[in-house]
C-alpha cells in the first residue's frame, strides 16, 4: 500500500458492496484499496454520537451527494459505522500526537475497571460510559445497559465488543435464540457502579495523603 499523510498503518478493511476500503483514522476517512485517490472523508457522513451513516453510490464508489428525500437511487445504499478513530486508534493516536501533543491526559486511566465480554473497561463516569482500555476511543455507554431476567447487562457484538446496531439486533425485543456473535454481558448496576466509584475516589484521596505525607517527611 502506498503511504498516505504522515502515517502508513496497518488499516483494517471494510467492504462497501464489494470494494475494499481501508478505515483510516490518521485521515479519517475510508480510502479506497485499490484506487487511494479515491476516499470517502468522514465530513461528508452523518456524524452521531456513536455511529456515522454513509450513503453510498454503488456505481461512483463515492458518497451520494443528491436529495435524500423522496425516492433514493436503487444504487444508493445506507452504511452504518462504529467510529473510525475506534476501528483505527492507531491511526487516530499517530494524528492527534502530530497536531495536539498531550491529548492523551484527556483520557485518565486513575479509573475504576470492569470487564465486558472478557475485555477490560474503564469506567469513565465524566464521559458517562465504559472505555476500552486498550483503545480510547471504544467506548460503550452507560445508557446502553438494560435489565434482562432480572439481571444487569449489554448487549455485545463480540467481534468488534461493541453494541449491536438497532437494525441488526433489536435490544427491547431480542430473539428467542441470539446470533452466535451477539451476547449478553452482565455490568454492575447503578448502585454498584456508585460504591466502586465511591471506593476508588476514597483509595484515590488515602493515596493522595500517603503522598503529601510522604513528600513532607523528605522536605524536614
Amino acid at each position: 500500500m502506498n503511504e498516505t499523510g504522515n502515517y502508513s498503518g496497518p488499516f483494517p478493511v471494510i467492504e462497501l458492496e464489494g470494494t475494499s476500503f481501508f478505515v483510516n483514522g490518521y485521515l479519517m476517512a475510508l480510502v479506497q484499496v485499490d484506487k487511494p485517490e479515491n476516499q470517502l472523508d468522514l465530513f461528508d457522513m452523518m456524524c452521531l454520537e456513536d455511529h456515522y451513516e454513509l450513503w453510498y453510490d454503488t456505481d461512483s464508489k463515492q458518497v451520494y451527494d443528491g436529495p435524500l428525500t423522496g425516492e433514493i437511487p436503487e444504487q444508493v445504499k445506507l452504511f452504518w459505522f462504529y467510529p473510525f478513530d475506534a476501528m483505527d486508534p492507531q491511526g487516530r493516536n499517530a494524528r492527534l500526537d502530530e497536531t495536539r501533543p498531550g491529548w492523551r491526559k484527556d483520557f485518565p486511566t486513575d479509573l475504576p475497571v470492569i470487564q465486558i465480554a472478557g475485555k477490560d473497561f474503564f469506567v469513565d463516569e465524566r464521559r458517562k460510559a465504559f472505555r476500552d482500555i486498550e483503545n480510547c476511543w471504544n467506548m460503550i455507554y452507560f445508557a446502553d445497559v438494560f435489565k434482562r431476567d432480572g439481571k444487569t447487562g449489554i448487549y455485545i457484538d463480540t467481534t468488534v465488543v461493541q453494541v449491536p446496531f438497532p437494525h441488526e439486533f433489536d435490544p427491547f425485543n431480542p430473539p428467542a435464540v441470539f446470533p452466535e456473535h451477539i451476547i449478553f454481558a452482565e455490568v454492575p448496576d447503578g448502585h454498584q457502579l456508585a460504591t466502586l466509584l465511591d471506593l476508588h475516589q476514597k483509595q484515590k484521596l488515602l493515596s493522595d495523603n500517603n503522598e503529601q505525607n510522604e513528600q513532607r517527611k523528605i522536605g524536614r
